[in-house]
């Protein structure tokens, strides 16, 4: 058991280790996390460190052991492949046996599950890791970090009408993360789907208070079809700038998130769309046949979720089955291979920006037909940006973002309470928040390191092999 090798990666217990790794070193690799956790908690509430490192090391090692057994024997035994040819045992990710040479032929299917694991054990981690950080601040400040995460969860998930409200909370970072997943994935760093949220958020409005002799369902479907090309045209104006001028994307998306901001400002504060004795900046409402309806009663929730599921399983299939999916991926590894491919670059980047903006432009129009009713100025708490953050804890998978989104949902929902059971601020809420950026940056770039690793190893291998 000593020498066999993994292919699950152990960060999704221990996340320092990359890859395979030896049982032992993740069992290590627990003691000394529940040494130093428990060490600083005992540190904060008794004064007595060296007490808390003794039973954490304890904790850990049993706790390891205990989580790292079913793993080692149950996983690594489905999902190791064996050589037809000489019977020897090796990892999924193995192209050749490492003893006789033989090439693997089997279905990619495989390959394909075992990165979806991969991807589901790093969202998870990360989470885990954001949440123990920040119950050691919360402990070290002071506070009760188990009753603090108790009431968090209880209010976010407790109940039918708390588990709704997250849901509708994530609902728009569903598709702003699936937005910014799409074009990451296509190595464009689009920040701007904020602004493409909302123009199509103010065109679905206008659709919405102006065709009010429409049924119910063509006023709804048209609200928002004009909601996503509006924002999907408004993607097209970076992604024309960087396909035909070479002008970095980054710039101009948060130039043009302001952009879009203070003009749908404009359009209700003093514009066409100014609504004389409201107290706030805001447009008409819209017509009742065009609110969505609710899905959950006492909540908001509304077929808007239903919707950026569907959108989920279409992203998914763009990004493995279709044409652009491909060139995507393919332009996003290696720009430079695509273009000597025959692949229209400038093409596709200005597809995937439209695609990116227009799934912005969803989440705005979901947000007027079935939250607010109407555009209100600013009414976003920042879902652009937080689809950065879920696209890159998600790892630009589509099922990755669902779940980061999810999870960015109950903490939105639960902190909203947190302050009226607890001492803590509902400023825990962007802690958290800020430590899952934390770690996906540590992720990332370990996994740059790792990368760079494996091509030196093979660059040093290639010579030895040709010699021999």
């Amino acid at each position: 058991m000593a020498t066999q090798r993994t292919p699950l990666p152990y960060w999704l217990i221990a996340p320092i280790l990359r890859g395979s790794g030896d049982v032992w070193i993740g069992i290590a690799l627990w003691i000394a996390i529940g040494a130093l956790v428990t060490a600083a908690l005992m540190r904060a509430r008794h004064r007595a460190a060296w007490r808390g490192a003794l039973l954490g090391a304890v904790l850990g090692g049993v706790g390891g052991a205990l989580l790292l057994a079913p793993l080692w024997f149950g996983l690594v035994s489905l999902l190791d492949k064996r050589c037809a040819h000489c019977g020897t045992q090796t990892r999924p990710d193995a192209a050749t046996c490492p003893r006789c040479g033989h090439a693997f032929t089997e279905s990619p299917r495989l390959d394909a599950f075992v990165a979806a694991l991969v991807n589901l054990a790093r969202v998870v981690m990360t989470i885990e890791l954001a949440l123990l950080a920040g119950g050691i601040i919360l402990e070290l400040s002071g506070k009760d970090a188990l009753d603090t995460y108790r009431v968090l969860f209880e209010w976010g998930l407790g109940t039918p009408r708390a588990r709704a409200n997250s849901l509708l909370a994530a609902t728009p970072i569903i598709f702003t993360g699936l937005g910014t997943a799409i074009a990451f994935r296509a190595g464009i760093f689009n920040v701007g789907v904020e602004g493409s949220l909302y123009m199509g958020a103010l065109l679905a409005a206008w659709i919405g208070f102006t065709f009010t002799d429409l049924p119910a369902l063509p006023l709804i479907a048209l609200a928002f079809v004009a909601g996503a090309l509006a924002g999907g045209l408004w993607g097209l104006v970076p992604g024309y700038l960087k396909a035909r001028l070479r002008v970095d994307e980054v710039v101009t998306t948060i130039m043009l998130n302001y952009v879009a901001i203070e003009f749908t400002s404009y359009m209700v504060q003093s514009g066409p769309f100014f609504v004389p004795g409201m107290a706030n900046a805001m447009s008409k409402t819209i017509a009742k046949q065009a609110q969505l309806p609710q899905l959950v009663e006492r909540s908001q929730l509304n077929a808007s979720f239903i919707l950026a599921l569907v959108t989920v399983v279409a992203i998914m299939i763009l990004m493995s089955r279709t044409r652009l999916g491909f060139e995507a991926r393919m332009v996003g590894d290696n720009p430079l291979f695509a273009r000597w491919s025959g692949i229209m670059v400038g093409r596709t980047i200005l597809l995937v920006m439209f695609v990116s903006g227009l799934l912005g432009g969803l989440a705005g129009a979901g947000q007027v037909l079935g939250v607010h009713y109407n555009f209100t100025a600013r009414f976003s708490r920042g879902f652009g940006f937080d689809g950065i953050t879920i696209a890159l804890l998600g790892r630009n998978s589509p099922v990755g973002v669902l779940i980061g989104a999810l999870l960015f949902g109950a903490l939105r929902s639960g902190g909203t309470t947190i302050e009226v059971f607890t001492d803590v601020p509902i400023d825990l809420v962007d802690i958290v928040q800020a430590l899952i950026i934390f770690f996906v940056a540590i992720d990332l770039n370990l996994d740059f390191l790792s990368r760079r690793r494996r091509a030196k190893t093979d660059r040093d291998a290639a010579p030895a092999s040709a010699a021999a």
